[in-house]
């Protein structure tokens, strides 16, 4: 009985190893073979694979692995496709915003895996070393991957948007978190938006006030002043679904 139970051990211990070789084999080559601008997006893609084959398979290192290459989609879209060489100068949709955007994309689609994830791994024993980390995204996976995202996503826009539009743009964004943080019942999401409408009020009045054009002035008051009204209602309208996320 006890050489079963060693061999099993054994047998999972193998698994583990192979599956981790299996993934890292896919990013190496992932990296070599696709242009290198879209490297983002494959291994974006790559990790909602790894998030769907955890919740099927039921098995957590799929979601290790998944959480490793989030990391890595993360420091790939900052060091190359935001803040790379010459990454400054263009400002259209074309080329690297239309690439960032769909790695971003694939982002929040994991999210449809990761919710159910927390709940499935939540009560796992913590571990030794850096694998101590991995289980502390393990259990709430749908953070991870929502602030990367986010994060990525304010970035990019505070770089692609024309400097009289940031504003707007990180308002509107500020609405969408908040509608999409109702609808997931979820309340760091909900501060998210928040916390991101308030930064647009105090850009309104430290520098938008004073340096932008007249017509972009005005555009930035009327979309800013818009959201926090609608947010406003929100609160009014959905008051007990709110408290229910205190």
């Amino acid at each position: 009985m006890h050489t079963k139970t060693e061999d099993r051990g054994g047998g999972n211990s193998i698994a583990t190893v192979l599956a981790t070789l299996g993934t890292a084999t896919l990013v190496a080559l992932f990296y070599f073979q696709f242009p290198i601008e879209w490297v983002v997006v494959a291994w974006a893609a790559l990790l909602v694979v790894l998030f769907g084959m955890a919740l099927v398979l039921k098995q957590q290192v799929f979601l290790y692995q998944g959480i490793v290459l989030t990391l890595l989609v993360f420091a790939r879209a900052l060091a190359h496709n935001l803040f790379g060489s010459g990454y400054f100068v263009e400002r259209d949709w074309q080329g690297r915003y239309f690439v960032l955007g769909s790695a971003l994309a694939l982002l929040l689609a994991s999210l449809f895996f990761a919710f159910p994830l927390r709940e499935r791994f939540r009560s796992s024993p913590a571990p030794e070393g850096i694998f101590r980390v991995l289980t502390f995204f393990a259990r709430r996976p749908e953070q991870l991957q929502f602030f990367v995202a986010i994060i990525l996503l304010t970035l990019m826009l505070a770089l692609k948007m024309r400097l009289g539009l940031i504003t707007v743009a990180w308002g509107v964004e500020g609405v969408l978190i908040m509608l999409f943080a109702l609808a997931v019942k979820e309340r760091s999401f909900r501060l998210t938006g928040l916390a991101l409408l308030l930064l647009c009020v105090g850009k309104v009045v430290v520098m938008d006030v004073w340096g932008l054009q007249p017509r972009d002035r005005y555009i930035t008051f009327i979309i800013v002043g818009a959201a926090l009204l609608f947010v406003s209602y929100l609160y009014s309208r959905y008051r007990d679904a709110i408290r229910q996320l205190l």
